[in-house]
């Protein structure tokens, strides 16, 4: 209970923070925002940065830095919420973090950043890797401006449900058998320009069909927001929802709570073509989504947090020290942090996205990285 009301307060004064905020890049000065922002991460300004042996020094003063993440629905808030309250607490100096969720997911975040949208976004690595690399869409230049902080501050997992009702009227358990039978399934996933449309959209390339070929079997597709897609299947008018998603997003708990959902198992081939697109294999536990007795080979993504180049090295420093050597107060706030692991978070295959220098320097320091 007392976990649950800092969470409430928190996203409370942080949804104030966001109405008080104008749109806008790094290094932006805190002036009518301050207070909102301050309350939020808990009276940052009362507190002098903490240095330990070899760390840099926090030089950087009363700037306010723009957080772009997701809807304030969404388990991604709420992590970035949590770990924005415990950097507050003299982690960064007088500087003050604000959220504001004008993200959509996915690739959204590193878009944001590199457009000086905002000062740090939540991501993920696969859209990262390859926005960074340049081969995230035809025509669009690799990313200039945008770096990592660290990566594996969730796992979203590559997650397939169908009806009960489908199950029970066409005998399908896996999505390569609704493929190979061009099935006229309805398919529901997140809007364009979410993670969850871009593995989505991976997947379906794995098979070699694009959206408009589901169409001419006599399928259909609708790419909209988690609400709306469980309400879609709760009501019959979808059979098969495709997502990346964190284990406990709400929209999808819920429908798992209210009707009988089939989650469902990729082939190891499946598995093997979207490894090479980025994505990593797991196996999601058992009873990660009620009814799911047993576990489920799938693929699965790394969230991140980003940040742009031209943040100062010293905030970099001190938000990565912070993360890391502070996880256990913010897996208080969001259990989901528990697999947060600053030994491998700043490989490149967890963030997708080269370091900051200033996350860089913490790493080096704290002996996690040569």
């Amino acid at each position: 209970m007392k976990k649950s009301k800092r969470m409430a307060a928190l996203l409370t004064v942080a949804a104030m923070a966001v109405s008080l905020a104008g749109c806008g890049g790094s290094g932006q000065p805190a002036e009518s925002t301050t207070a909102a922002t301050t309350a939020a991460a808990g009276g940052a300004g009362e507190t002098e940065a903490q240095e330990g042996p070899g760390s840099m020094a926090l030089t950087t003063s009363k700037q306010n830095f723009i957080l772009a993440t997701q809807g304030v629905d969404t388990t991604v808030y709420s992590r970035m919420a949590a770990i924005v309250e415990v950097l507050g607490k003299g982690t960064l100096g007088d500087n003050t973090i604000e959220i504001q969720p004008i993200s959509t997911g996915g690739a959204a975040g590193a878009l944001l950043l590199e457009e000086n949208q905002c000062a740090f976004a939540s991501g993920s690595n696969v859209p990262g890797k390859r926005l960074a690399e340049g081969t995230y869409g035809e025509g669009r230049a690799p990313l200039q401006n945008v770096a990592a902080v660290c990566g594996g501050t969730d796992i979203t997992w590559g997650t397939i449900m169908f009806t009960d009702a489908f199950v029970q009227s066409t005998g399908f358990t896996t999505l390569e058998e609704v493929f190979e039978a061009k099935h006229p399934v309805r398919i529901v996933t997140k809007a364009p320009g979410s993670f969850g449309m871009d593995g989505a959209n991976d997947l379906l390339d794995c098979f070699g069909i694009t959206w408009d070929d589901i169409d001419s079997w006599g399928g259909a597709s609708y790419h909209i927001a988690p609400s709306q897609m469980t309400d879609m299947l709760k009501e019959g008018s979808a059979d098969v929802s495709i997502d990346v998603v964190s284990i406990g997003q709400p929209a999808f708990t819920e429908l798992c709570m209210t009707s009988t959902m089939h989650v469902i198992e990729l082939g190891e081939e499946t598995r093997k073509k979207m490894n090479e697109k980025g994505y990593n294999s797991m196996t999601m536990p058992a009873n990660s989504w009620n009814g799911q007795t047993e576990p489920i080979e799938t693929i699965c993504g790394c969230e991140t947090v980003l940040v742009r180049k031209d943040v100062p090295d010293d905030v970099v420093y001190a938000m990565t020290k912070g993360i890391c050597e502070q996880k256990g107060q913010i897996v208080e706030l969001v259990p989901a942090m528990e697999s947060f692991d600053p030994e491998v978070a700043w490989k490149i295959e967890m963030t997708g996205i080269e370091l900051h220098p200033g996350a860089a320097a913490y790493y080096k320091d704290a002996g996690l990285m040569q």
